[in-house]
C-alpha cells in the first residue's frame, strides 16, 4: 500500500539528490544541528537559521505541495505558543521591552520548529528507503539502531492503513453517533488496535531473526561513489555549523 508517507521519500528533485546517500544524509543531520544550534534572538543568527534551512530546501527541492503542507502544519503547532506570551511577560516591568522578553521563547519555538521541520522533510525527499538503509550502514550507525529505523519507516504507512480501516469499520458501526457511543468506542480502542500492533510487531521481529538481523551484516547493493561535490557539501554545512556555534558562544558572552 502506498501512502503519502511513502511518497514523501525520493521525491526531491534538486542538486542535492546527486549527492551520495551518506552526504545526504549527513548534511541534513549538519543543518538541523545548526537549526538547533544558532541563536534566533539576533538579526545575524536568524540570518543565518532562514539560509540554512531556505539554502538546503533549495537544494533538495522537494515538491511545493510538501513543502505548503508542512507550512501549513508549522503553523498549526508552533503558532499557537505565541498566545503563551501574556502569561511570559514580567509583572515588575512594562512596556515594550517587556513584550519583547515575552515573545522571545515562542518566538525561538517558532523559528526553529518550523525550519526543523522543513529542513529534516527536506533531507527525507533526497532519500528513498534503500539510499536511507546505505546512508545508515556507510555512516557506522550501530546495526540494532538502524535495523530498528528502518522497520519504523517500513511499517508506518501498514500500520496508518490499518488504524484508516478500524476507523471506517467503527464509524459503519455507529461510533461517529456521539455521546455514550463514542466514549465506549473510545475507551475499547486500546483493546482493538494495540494487539493488531503488538502482533505485527511480533511478525516483525520473527522476519528480521530468520534473515539474520541481529547475526551479520547483510550485503548491500552498488555503493555510491563519493566525489568532491560530497566533499563540499559537508565542508560546507560544518563551516556554517561552525558559524553557529561562534554566533552562540557571542550571544551568550
Amino acid at each position: 500500500m502506498r501512502t503519502f508517507w511513502h511518497d514523501v521519500w525520493g521525491c526531491g528533485r534538486g542538486p542535492a539528490t546527486r549527492l551520495a546517500p551518506p552526504t545526504r544524509l549527513a548534511v541534513g543531520g549538519i543543518a538541523m544541528a545548526t537549526c538547533i544550534i544558532v541563536p534566533v534572538l539576533h538579526p545575524p543568527g536568524v540570518l543565518v537559521l532562514l539560509g540554512t534551512a531556505l539554502s538546503w530546501l533549495a537544494a533538495c527541492r522537494p515538491p511545493r505541495r510538501i513543502v505548503g503542507l508542512l507550512v501549513l502544519v508549522g503553523l498549526a503547532l508552533f503558532l499557537p505558543y505565541f498566545l503563551l506570551a501574556p502569561l511570559l511577560r514580567s509583572a515588575d516591568s512594562g512596556g515594550t521591552a517587556a513584550w519583547l522578553h515575552a515573545l522571545e521563547v515562542p518566538w525561538g519555538i517558532f523559528v526553529r520548529g518550523l525550519s526543523g521541520m522543513l529542513v529534516s522533510v527536506a533531507t527525507v525527499t533526497t532519500l528513498r528507503l534503500a539510499d536511507l538503509r546505505e546512508a545508515l550502514d556507510r555512516l557506522r550507525m550501530p546495526r540494532l539502531v538502524s535495523a530498528i529505523l528502518q522497520q519504523i519507516i517500513h511499517q508506518t504507512a501498514a500500520l496508518a492503513g490499518e488504524t484508516r480501516r478500524i476507523a471506517a469499520a467503527m464509524t459503519v458501526r455507529g461510533a461517529s453517533g456521539g455521546g455514550r457511543t463514542a466514549w465506549r468506542v473510545l475507551a475499547s480502542l486500546p483493546r482493538v488496535w494495540l494487539p493488531r500492533v503488538v502482533l505485527r510487531a511480533e511478525r516483525v521481529g520473527a522476519a528480521m531473526e530468520l534473515r539474520g538481523y541481529g547475526e551479520g551484516t547483510v550485503p548491500l547493493g552498488r555503493r555510491s561513489p563519493i566525489g568532491r561535490g560530497d566533499v563540499l557539501a559537508v565542508f560546507t554545512a560544518f563551516m556554517v555549523l561552525a558559524l553557529a556555534i561562534v554566533l552562540r558562544a557571542w550571544g551568550a558572552a
